[in-house]
């Protein structure tokens, strides 16, 4: 697929407009418009050149290294959206991101093949990172809500887990709703744009429907599994329930 120098031209001269019209009537969104802008060019300048590499040198080595960046990427970034205070966070967020992407994009993977990588990471990474803040910001809250009553289950007789199980399943809540509520605008998720994008790319439309409602599967799964190693690593390495 080649881009048309005009229409190029025109897209630009129309985001051009835009951006005046917004500068007239709200001159305040335009920076936060720009913010927006200059992150998005950021991390897909970092994708990108990890997905050209992938694609360019076409060895499992660089593709290792580029996964294991992005893995790297997604817990940072979940740990700072989280805003947990909590000491030695880093094992369970990396753990449930890392741990969840490897075992489902390696079983989508299976399906689909190696050179799927680069997408099916992608869209794992994209479903997960709301999940997974949304799911350990839950669990947080909800111990801190529960701190009194914890103690006086365990004071009763109550072990560790079963003074917590509440606050678990809470978590475990957040993360599917996470996951039901981009399930339920289709129109406005990666799905669709995949589909498009393997669409644009020459696939079959029953191929690449089957793909995106695989992932979509994958996606789901994900979560959950995230949750769950999550909660058990943030029992065994943090603070949260100490």
């Amino acid at each position: 697929m080649e881009l048309n120098v005009i229409g190029m031209v025109l897209v630009l001269v129309l985001l051009a407009v835009a951006t005046g019209v917004l500068l007239y009537v709200d001159g305040r969104s335009v920076q936060r418009v720009m913010k927006a802008f200059m992150a998005l060019l950021l991390q897909m300048v970092v994708v990108g050149a990890g997905a050209w590499a992938v694609y360019r040198y076409d060895s499992v080595w660089i593709g290792l290294l580029w996964l294991v960046v992005m893995l790297a990427l997604a817990s940072l970034w979940c740990m700072m959206k989280s805003g947990l205070k909590r000491r030695n966070m880093l094992v369970p967020m990396a753990g449930a991101v890392m741990g969840s992407s490897v075992v489902m994009g390696g079983a989508t993977l299976l399906c689909v093949g190696g050179r799927m990588l680069v997408p099916v990471t992608g869209v794992l990474l994209g479903y997960l990172l709301t999940s997974v803040v949304q799911m350990a910001q839950t669990y947080d809250s909800s111990l801190r809500h529960t701190e009194e009553h914890r103690r006086y289950l365990i004071a009763n007789g109550a072990t560790l887990l079963e003074s917590v199980m509440p606050s678990v399943r809470r978590a475990l809540r957040a993360s599917v709703q996470a996951q039901l509520k981009q399930m339920a605008s289709p129109l406005v998720v990666a799905m669709p744009l995949l589909f498009c994008g393997m669409l644009m790319g020459g696939a079959q439309p029953l191929l690449s429907l089957a793909v995106t409602l695989l992932l979509m599967a994958a996606a789901f799964a994900a979560s959950v599994f995230s949750a769950v190693l999550f909660l058990v690593l943030a029992e065994r390495f943090s603070s949260l329930s100490k």
